[in-house]
């Protein structure tokens, strides 16, 4: 041990660690400012709104009405996997089958 101590400067390691505390303090400060002004331009900048904006703009000129005609879509139930495919609906496999001759697809 007294080997070491006589090749280390107790007092230059001293001085070392406390300019890496130093440095290592600054970077932290750094990356912390560098995260909060990314995280602020990210949350003002209104992307998904935009964008959520022009697809629906799109979709009115085209004619396609989303909102509220996803609710009256037929779904399944966990309980019952052919609720949304009986015959109860009105339209028979003769009729998809004639449906599908009459647009060229066989």
């Amino acid at each position: 041990m007294q080997a070491v101590n006589k090749k280390m400067d107790p007092q230059k390691m001293q001085q070392t660690m406390q300019n890496f505390q130093k440095e290592n303090m600054k970077m932290e400060m750094s990356e912390e400012l560098i995260n909060d002004t990314l995280d602020e331009i990210f949350d003002e900048s209104g992307d998904e709104e935009e964008s959520d904006s022009i697809v629906n703009q799109v979709l009115d000129e085209i004619g396609i009405e989303i909102s509220g005609k996803m609710v009256n879509a037929p779904s399944t139930s966990r309980n019952n996997p052919t609720s949304s495919t009986s015959k109860s609906d009105g339209i028979s496999d003769e009729d998809i089958e004639r449906q599908l001759k009459a647009l060229g697809v066989d």
